[in-house]
């Protein structure tokens, strides 16, 4: 076993099991700190195609962990959508836009009232099904595309890709020059691992189709050595306050809507902001410009 990103072969192992494979191991790179799990071979694009997202994924409202309704994805996904639209209307606006990985078409269905041009890519078949009814664009893989794009977006994808530098180098090559790359993903140093050590969370959030887990450094390593200049690297809160208390006090998930009556903006607003200055947020957001030197 190689580490992805600097070869080395020396790992920790920092978690036994995911929460769908008990024998996988989460091992950390001594080197350059990269997360990976011991093996990818149930990361399949099989189980991407037949929907293994709807089964895998849990759901807040519903309580559960499997067979979620397009309609229940497209609600649970709205507000992360809503985020990314408001995070980037100003930089779509007029441009043509690239989403990798547009899973329900959450952001597509809103960006695509302020850019010039929108279309996505999705292995999920019934993903693309649905979307062409809508009239939106969306191909199976990047082999099918030949236009160059002003902004490629990738949100929470990176993270379930076996082969992430030859997927960002086809990318690159479909960004216009000075084009701009955006890359939602989760942070592996987030609190409730690196700062409370719960272990509830951590069996739940490892998993199989996360095969990859980056921090700010080792995100920012990736993308600059496949020929991205970096504009902003920094963190976002996705979950409140009342979730990792939630967390920490029951071991389990929904906190934000179980004990909604502890969500308040000023106080989540002040959370985030020490996470973030502590490196330690839940989520990474990355904007990089293309190096047209390369």
């Amino acid at each position: 076993m190689k580490c992805l990103l600097c070869n080395n072969e020396k790992f920790i192992c920092i978690h036994n099991g995911t929460r769908d494979v008990p024998n996988l191991k989460v091992m950390k790179c001594t080197e350059c700190g990269l997360v990976q799990l011991d093996s990818n071979e149930y990361n399949t694009e099989q189980n991407y195609e037949e929907g293994g997202m709807l089964q895998n994924t849990y759901s807040v409202t519903e309580n559960k962990t499997d067979n979620l309704s397009w309609e229940t994805w497209i609600r649970e996904t709205a507000g992360d959508d809503d985020r990314r639209y408001e995070a980037l209307k100003e930089v779509c606006k007029g441009k043509r836009v690239l989403e990798f990985g547009c899973g329900n078409g959450g952001f597509l269905r809103r960006i695509k009232d302020v850019a010039a041009d929108v279309a996505g890519i999705e292995l999920m078949d019934e993903a693309r099904r649905q979307l062409k009814k809508e009239g939106i664009t969306v191909y199976r893989t990047l082999d099918e595309i030949n236009e160059k794009y002003d902004v490629v977006c990738m949100f929470m994808v990176i993270e379930h890709l076996n082969n992430p530098d030859e997927v960002l180098e086809e990318l690159r090559k479909r960004l216009k020059k000075e084009g701009l790359f955006v890359c939602e993903t989760v942070n592996e140093k987030e609190a409730l691992i690196s700062q409370y050590g719960c272990n509830e969370f951590a069996n739940f959030t490892y998993w199989s189709e996360h095969v990859l887990l980056f921090n700010s450094d080792t995100l920012e390593k990736l993308l600059s050595r496949n020929g991205f200049e970096t504009v902003l690297n920094t963190q976002l809160q996705r979950y409140p306050l009342c979730n990792h208390l939630y967390w920490l006090s029951q071991g389990k998930p929904g906190g934000h809507m179980r004990w909604a009556n502890l969500d308040e903006k000023e106080l989540n607003d002040a959370y985030e902001k020490k996470l973030v200055s502590m490196g330690i947020a839940d989520t990474l957001w990355y904007v990089g410009r293309k190096n047209s030197e390369l």
